[in-house]
């Protein structure tokens, strides 16, 4: 199966404390690279996932001062009764500061 990596969206952060926000209004503390900020940012992806199941997901490593954020997604979707697709996707996040109050 080929990869290919979706730019896909934005991921607030405040950078005096290092908050993410979840949409619409809420800050939760997590470290880049965490099992927190991973969780953030699978909400964000599950309107559009509602057809395929979530295999694995996992972090690929960015120079931090990049401002990007990238997940590499295994997704299985059933295409013909006993046959079962299996794609990797790597998405991108862009890392924009706001200040969380």
């Amino acid at each position: 199966m080929p990869r290919f990596s979706v730019l896909l969206g934005r991921a607030y952060t405040c950078k005096f404390c290092n908050r993410w926000l979840v949409p619409p209004n809420s800050w939760v503390f997590a470290e880049r690279e965490s099992k927190e900020l991973l969780a953030i940012l699978l909400k964000k992806l599950k309107p559009t996932m509602t057809k395929v199941r979530l295999v694995d997901a996992s972090f690929v490593w960015t120079e931090p001062h990049s401002k990007r954020i990238k997940l590499k997604l295994t997704v299985q979707k059933e295409v013909v009764t006993g046959a079962v697709l299996q794609q990797i996707f790597v998405l991108e996040f862009v890392i924009l500061n706001q200040v969380c109050l």
